[in-house]
């Protein structure tokens, strides 16, 4: 997705912005064939296998961030691209708590789902603390390890991808993971940062 992953945004990002909150339809459908894919792709992600639902909630991510945009909510061009991130966790999330208040499903105990209510300030300070993770995950002793918090958590490849290209066994992905996680918890400690 284009600087989704939170990259500092390209003038063409900030001239973007700027012409959606001043109403430029053009600029709302160059937002839209700029980022549908990039937004598909996350949705996938974080949806269940196989939902049909995924372009309905590609939809919804895309009319929600561009309300957004149109209100001038996003000051900073730099959170563009995790404000979208967190639209599609949210808006998928938000899917699953409707089906499971509906009874149409129950909750996984896996299933990470966040706050409703998040602002952009919360997602500049997420920004940052993405950034140290990845800065303390790149100084890791193991590559190994660098490279399945990598490729799994910060470019959130599915994790048949990663254990293809790994050489992991799906069976034992959780344990390796959970390995890898615990000995960057370690540096997340030394380096004064939460772990949650």
């Amino acid at each position: 997705m284009n600087d989704a992953g939170g990259t500092a945004p390209s003038m063409s990002d900030v001239d973007l912005v700027t012409r959606i909150a001043a109403g430029d339809r053009g600029a709302e459908n160059e937002f839209v064939v700029r980022y549908q894919r990039g937004i598909r792709t996350l949705v996938r992600r974080h949806a269940r296998s196989a939902d049909p639902i995924v372009d309905d909630l590609v939809q919804e991510v895309l009319q929600h961030v561009l309300c957004r945009l149109r209100e001038g909510a996003l000051r900073d061009t730099e959170a563009l691209g995790p404000y979208v991130r967190s639209a599609v966790v949210f808006t998928t999330a938000a899917e699953y708590r409707r089906r499971a208040r509906r009874g149409e499903e129950k909750l996984s105990d896996e299933m990470d789902l966040p706050s409703e209510d998040i602002g952009p300030s919360a997602l500049a300070e997420q920004r940052d603390t993405h950034a140290a993770v990845s800065r303390l995950v790149a100084e890791l002793p193991t590559p190994r390890d660098r490279e399945l918090l990598t490729r799994f958590y910060i470019n959130e490849q599915p994790k048949s991808e990663v254990c293809a290209a790994l050489a992991i066994d799906e069976n034992h992905f959780h344990r390796v993971v959970f390995r890898a996680r615990e000995r960057l918890r370690a540096l997340l400690l030394q380096s004064g940062l939460e772990v949650g």
